[in-house]
């Protein structure tokens, strides 16, 4: 990544999304990579993948809906498993038959229907 920001970008677009070099919602993506300064690109990744605060989960006391793709490289099924059981207060957790870490750009159709259905579910009184 620091390296090479743009061959970075241009890789870790459609992976991120789940999609191909054509579609829409990675050449979104990919715009908006590009258009961030490298320095500041590589200094907020490092901060999200050197970040540990796993041993704050059970602090997390507020109910917590938890939305994952299946297939997302960023972040697996079993993180969203780990939270659900490690989290202070009641939570949830739906797995959606998307790709990519950035569903609501990839496959809006499957993430819309699942956020106005947790949005109207109150799991502190399921």
């Amino acid at each position: 990544m620091g390296a090479n920001y743009k061959a970075w970008c241009s890789g870790f677009a459609p992976l991120a999304v789940g999609g191909d070099l054509e579609s829409v919602a990675v050449q979104e993506f990919s715009r908006t990579l590009f258009n961030m300064r490298p320095d500041i690109a590589l200094s907020v990744a490092q901060t999200i993948f050197q970040s540990d605060m796993r041993q704050i989960l059970n602090l997390v006391t507020v109910p917590c809906h938890i939305l994952q793709s299946v297939k997302d490289l960023a972040v697996p099924v079993v993180v969203s498993e780990y939270l659900h059981q490690n989290l202070g207060g009641e939570s949830i957790v739906e797995v959606m038959s998307s790709d990519g870490h950035l569903p609501q750009l990839s496959s809006p159709d499957i993430v819309i229907p699942v956020l106005l259905k947790h949005i109207r579910y109150d799991i502190s009184v399921a």
